[in-house]
């Protein structure tokens, strides 16, 4: 029996972890209820209120003649009706309401985000309605927090937060995937405590008459150009002989772009993954500009990565 008792909280914690990186939004929350059960010795469908400091008297009238009363309800009445609705006296209607306003609860607020026309950002501010107690809360408030599909079955994203006793509100941001622009009818954010069992609190945020941004044109697709022969450009013999000990022909990014880079008078912005040769066109740029007394701006950026470099030529003839 001691066994047993030692270790099934952490058989269930650890389900509860499995459940997490599989994402399953119901099946987390039952298991996280189904641990709390066991760490608190406290079934789900007894008052979430025998966590609290209450005398037993107390609390068996709570369950007989206010067990439909949620937490905000009880932490919201007056002493001297609630201690009457319970067939006590004033003093059990004090004790219930600051048991109610000690146990942990959180608003949550949203707004909408529309990023692009596949990505919608939930940011979110959660605050904590509840008096901090330290004897009760100890040193941290430790919360679950995801945002899940309309049918409750997978998690979208997923927080770990933890309020302290000087905590006013957390803010959390959640960005999530719309399959070609068309939101689904609603998304749910939950919030449980990883400690209280009967602390929970969802918001089901409706995105029926959400508008996404436009999808954007589609990019200049790459022209089938045979490669470029570095002896074929007609420039001048310098610039031939520099680059043709190391370079005969040019490759696909390079010969679609050698023209606007290194014939053309416009500024150049060159976008390409590291090592397409991007770096070589600014060199020839700057040996053609400058055998021609012509300048401009090249800037070459690594999409994805981290390179970014710019050139500004300023040769005279």
């Amino acid at each position: 029996m001691a066994y047993v008792a030692q270790n099934a909280g952490r058989i269930a914690r650890a389900l509860v972890e499995i459940a997490v990186s599989r994402k399953w939004a119901s099946v987390t929350t039952t298991l996280i209820g189904i641990s709390k059960a066991i760490e608190t010795r406290l079934w789900p469908y007894e008052h979430p209120l025998r966590q609290m400091n209450l005398k037993v008297d107390t609390l068996y009238a709570l369950e007989k003649w206010a067990d439909d009363l949620s937490i905000s309800d009880l932490a919201g009445s007056e002493p001297v009706p609630l201690g009457i609705l319970v067939h006590l006296n004033e003093a059990h209607g004090q004790a219930i309401i600051r048991a109610a306003q000690q146990f942990p609860t959180l608003e949550i607020r949203y707004v909408l985000r529309p990023i692009a026309v596949d990505v919608l950002r939930i940011s979110l501010e959660v605050v904590p309605t509840f008096d901090w107690n330290q004897k009760l809360h100890t040193g941290s408030e430790p919360f679950w927090l995801w945002i899940e599909n309309e049918i409750g079955s997978d998690i979208l994203q997923i927080s770990r937060i933890v309020f302290h006793q000087n905590t006013t509100a957390l803010q959390v941001d959640f960005s999530i995937l719309v399959d070609d622009g068309n939101p689904p009818e609603s998304v749910t954010i939950r919030a449980i405590s990883d400690r209280w069992g009967g602390s929970e609190e969802s918001v089901r945020i409706p995105l029926d008459g959400l508008i996404m941004p436009l999808p954007p044109h589609d990019n200049t697709k790459i022209i089938s150009l045979p490669f470029l022969n570095l002896h074929d450009i007609d420039t001048c013999e310098s610039f031939k002989k520099i680059f043709s000990p190391s370079i005969r022909v040019l490759n696909t990014l390079q010969t679609q772009a050698f023209w606007n880079v290194v014939c053309s008078r416009h500024n150049v912005l060159l976008c390409a993954p590291g090592g397409s040769g991007k770096s070589t066109l600014s060199h020839m740029c700057a040996w053609y500009c400058g055998s021609i007394g012509m300048y401009k701006d090249v800037l070459t950026d690594c999409v994805g990565g981290t390179s970014c470099k710019a050139l500004r030529i300023l040769l005279g003839s």
